[in-house]
């Protein structure tokens, strides 16, 4: 048995809103010359920025490579996360080590250590608590924050406990 509605049901063919009207075309301005139509291509990097990034990478690498002749194990290479980047994690026994590798070509702007500034390490800081609260807490006791500093093609200088994590 079917129960009838005291409410009409209006089909959907009338509905006022139904029908959009067309908007009227925008007006030319003839001695503008016509926008380039977005593509879908992204466009690459120029060279020189991907150059700067080899570099970058390399300088991970040598980094790296110094860290582990030192004893210590990979966790993760440019961990990126909400807050930042961190550059490389690594594991000393039970301590968790946020590594900071900084490459500088020439000192006209100061040495890598000195390229640091606070700013920085606040965002190393906020994104190493973020990766300490998601995975780190449950492997290891200490976290600790090391630079590796690589200038002018000089052996790389390590800085272990380079600052320490404030509340």
């Amino acid at each position: 048995m079917a129960l009838k509605s005291k409410f009409k049901v209006p089909e959907l063919s009338g509905i006022p809103w139904g029908a959009r009207k067309s908007r009227s075309p925008k007006a030319k301005i003839p001695w503008a010359a016509p926008k380039e139509k977005h593509s879908t291509e992204r466009k690459s990097a120029p060279e020189h920025k991907l150059a700067l990034l080899a570099e970058g990478q390399l300088a991970e690498t040598q980094a790296l490579q110094l860290l582990e002749r030192h004893g210590l194990k990979l966790l993760a290479r440019n961990h990126r996360c909400r807050c930042g980047e961190i550059d490389l994690i690594m594991a000393q026994g039970n301590t968790a080590v946020i590594v900071e590798v900084r490459l500088r070509n020439n000192s006209r702007h100061g040495s890598a250590l000195e390229s640091i500034s606070a700013h920085k390490q606040a965002r190393v800081s906020r994104c190493a608590k973020l990766w300490w609260v998601q995975q780190g807490q449950r492997k290891f006791t200490h976290l600790r924050f090391d630079v590796v500093a690589l200038e002018n093609g000089t052996e790389p200088q390590w800085v272990q406990n380079a600052w320490q994590i404030s509340n």
